[in-house]
């Protein structure tokens, strides 16, 4: 999702290989895409969606690429500046479902002592009633 923006953000409109019509075998028309790996940094592809299913390896390198000198110093930045918010949003998202997951807990807890309370308190009743009995019982006899 982040390198689709990227690849729109490093297009130079100028540049006459946006204009080139690449179809892979399923007539799907290609667009022009921007490799974001160490390896491969900067460099403009081509590449079929089914990549790799049914030995379906249809990838084009763009020839002779020329890029600005300075993108070498802003892409691997930006690379890594994705990389870093994309592990702080799944950070976030863990944190976010480990509290969900701990009220989630709380709740039940908070049930059950509930429960837990109010059954004491019928037991506590009964055995009012059963000692109030039993001393109505002894003054009568006595």
């Amino acid at each position: 999702m982040a390198n689709e923006n990227l690849n729109k953000l490093c297009m130079d409109e100028s540049d006459p290989m946006l204009n080139v019509v690449v179809r892979c075998k399923h007539r799907i028309l290609l667009n022009l895409q921007t490799s974001w790996s160490k390896l491969n940094l900067k460099r403009r592809f081509w590449f079929c969606p089914f990549y790799g299913s049914k030995n379906y390896k249809f990838f084009r390198w763009r020839d002779k690429e020329e890029v600005d000198p300075r993108s070498s110093f802003i892409f691997p930045r930006l690379v890594n500046k994705i990389n870093e918010l994309e592990q702080e949003f799944i950070r976030q998202v863990h944190i976010d479902n480990l509290r969900k997951s701990n009220l989630l807990l709380e709740r039940r807890l908070n049930r059950r002592w509930k429960w837990c309370r109010f059954n004491m308190k019928i037991l506590l009743c009964i055995l009012i009633c059963v000692v109030a009995m039993f001393i109505n019982n002894q003054s009568i006899q006595g």
